[in-house]
């Protein structure tokens, strides 16, 4: 029966997904991919979690478009995700819901032994890091843009134009912010909704999550935007901010100026870079609680 749920579930946000032109073909298979292998879970959690960050983060790409548009033109390609986006924020998730799977499918947390509900605790509380890190960072992005100052460059707090790796606002912080304690919330709820005798038999400890998605959100975010200053190029192209430009692309444009950062890491690299180091820093954390 879950796998036709996760079919069914999967099928539906993939198809309107992709008619909404949010997800490119390559990215509509590659969620598809992502979203079975989270939703046939047995644990709801996975899946709320999953749902918290895909449609409020395609709520928050598609809101203001035209000003985001404006303010920069490459808005209406970014808006679109390939799979190299999608799999840059779902691999590590789909990952830790596999092992979950493995491990626990079809057990409850009161038939485990005390070290197996630590590792329970584990892969869900690292399955919540990563996407915390995703949702805030994507809402840091989106709603940030529409912040009505220029941004200020993490490394050395200058101003620089939207756009730009890198580049913090107080609307983005309290976005990303918000997007982490969004995540956790849906986990909270679906926790208590699955396992609600268990919690309140202490089978599974009583973690806040809104609290560590939250906290967790904000630091992936921060990660992020550090690694956009420092390790991710920002350039000035045609008056235009653009990034991931090859060394072809830069021959061709000669007027081409750097703003911030070094040509290593591409933008689908850094998302990794920052939601992997998030999940370790998740799971030190919860490691020297338990």
């Amino acid at each position: 029966m879950r796998v036709y749920f996760a079919l069914l579930l999967t099928g539906v946000l993939c198809l309107s997904s992709f008619r909404r032109g949010t997800l490119s073909l390559s990215g509509t298979i590659t969620a598809a991919f992502v979203g079975f292998t989270t939703a046939s879970n047995d644990n709801m959690l996975f899946t709320a979690v999953l749902l918290a960050f895909f449609c409020t983060s395609t709520f928050w790409t598609k809101y203001q478009a035209q000003q985001k548009m404006k303010m920069d033109p490459s808005f209406a390609k970014s808006s679109q995700r390939d799979w190299r986006q999608v799999l840059s924020n779902g691999c590590v998730g789909s990952l830790i819901s596999v092992v979950y799977q493995y491990q626990f499918d079809g057990r409850r947390p009161e038939e485990l032994t005390a070290a197996e509900r630590k590792v329970m605790t584990m892969l869900i509380w690292m399955y919540i890091a990563f996407y915390s890190c995703c949702t805030a960072d994507t809402w840091a992005s989106e709603i940030g843009s529409l912040n009505s100052n220029w941004p200020v460059l993490i490394t050395t707090l200058e101003s620089v134009p939207p756009g730009t790796n890198g580049g913090i606002s107080k609307l983005g912080v309290l976005s990303s912010f918000a997007g982490g304690a969004t995540v956790g919330l849906a986990a909270d709820a679906a926790l208590w909704a699955q396992y609600y005798a268990a919690l309140r038999l202490h089978a599974l400890p009583r973690i806040p999550y809104i609290m560590v998605g939250s906290l967790l959100g904000v630091l992936g975010s921060t990660l992020d935007s550090f690694l956009g200053a420092t390790v991710q190029a920002s350039y000035i192209v045609d008056r235009h901010v653009v990034s991931d430009l090859t060394e072809d692309e830069l021959q061709r444009l000669p007027d081409t100026k750097m703003i911030c950062g070094r040509n290593i890491l591409s933008n689908n690299m850094v998302n990794v870079v920052a939601s992997v180091g998030t999940v370790a820093a998740g799971g030190v954390l919860l490691a020297l609680l338990l």
